[in-house]
C-alpha cells in the first residue's frame, strides 16, 4: 500500500490498483483506474521500492506493468515517439526514446 494524506486522514492505496505515477514538480501523482492521488515522496524511491511491479517509461514516469496494453506511434514528438496504452485509464503516456528499449523487452516478455 501507499499512505496518501488527504484531507486529515490517511488513505490506503493498493499497490496493484496503481495504473501510473507521474512526478510533477515537487508531488507524484498516484494514478488509479477509479481517481487520482498526490504524495510526496520521490518517484526514484518508489521506482526502487517497486521496481516488480512497475517499469520506467519517462524521467517522470512509472507505469505498472500489469496495465500496460500496447504501444502507438507519436507522430508529434521527436522526443517520445512512442505512447503507451494503459488498461483502466484514457491516458496514453510517453515513452522515451531512453525508455524504448527497456520497456520494449519487458513487453516481450510477457
Amino acid at each position: 500500500y501507499l499512505s496518501v494524506v488527504e484531507r486529515n486522514r490517511i488513505v490506503l492505496v493498493p499497490v496493484r490498483d496503481i495504473v501510473f505515477l507521474r512526478a510533477e514538480q515537487k508531488y507524484v501523482s498516484v494514478r488509479t483506474a477509479a481517481r487520482e492521488h498526490l504524495i510526496e515522496e520521490p518517484l526514484v524511491a518508489l521506482e526502487r521500492e517497486f521496481a516488480d511491479r512497475l517499469v520506467r517509461i519517462h524521467r517522470n514516469c512509472l507505469v505498472a506493468r500489469a496495465a500496460i496494453r500496447g504501444f502507438e506511434r507519436n507522430p508529434g514528438d521527436e522526443d517520445a515517439q512512442w505512447l503507451v496504452v494503459l488498461e483502466g485509464v484514457p491516458d496514453k503516456l510517453p515513452v522515451s526514446r531512453r525508455q524504448w528499449p527497456t520497456v520494449r523487452e519487458l513487453v516481450a516478455e510477457k
